[in-house]
C-alpha cells in the first residue's frame, strides 16, 4: 500500500469514528471523554489532509489541530480529575 493510500485509509478511518460518534451513544455517560475522541479523530483527519498536500491553509488547520489537542487534552484531564475524586487513594 502506497504511503497516499496509507493516508487515505486514515483519513477515513478518522471520519468513521467520527459519524460513529454523531450516530450512537458513546461515552454518552462521559462527555469528555467522547468530545476528546471526537476532536483527536478530527485532528487526525486534519493533519492528515496536510500530508496528502489537499489543504489550502496549513497554518490555520495547524492552528486549529493545537486547539482541539488542547481541548482534548483538557477533557481527559478533567475526566481523571473526576475518578480521582470519586475513588480516593
Amino acid at each position: 500500500m502506497e504511503n497516499q493510500e496509507k493516508l487515505r485509509r486514515i483519513q477515513g478511518l478518522a471520519q468513521e469514528i467520527v459519524e460513529t460518534l454523531l450516530e450512537e451513544s458513546f461515552f454518552n455517560d462521559q462527555p469528555h471523554l467522547r468530545h476528546s475522541v471526537e476532536h483527536l479523530a478530527n485532528t487526525v483527519a486534519a493533519l492528515t489532509k496536510i500530508q496528502l498536500e489537499e489543504d489550502k491553509n496549513m497554518e490555520d488547520t495547524l492552528r486549529y489541530t493545537v486547539s482541539k489537542m488542547k481541548i482534548a487534552k483538557n477533557a481527559v484531564d478533567q475526566e481523571k480529575k473526576t475518578k480521582q475524586f470519586k475513588n480516593p487513594v
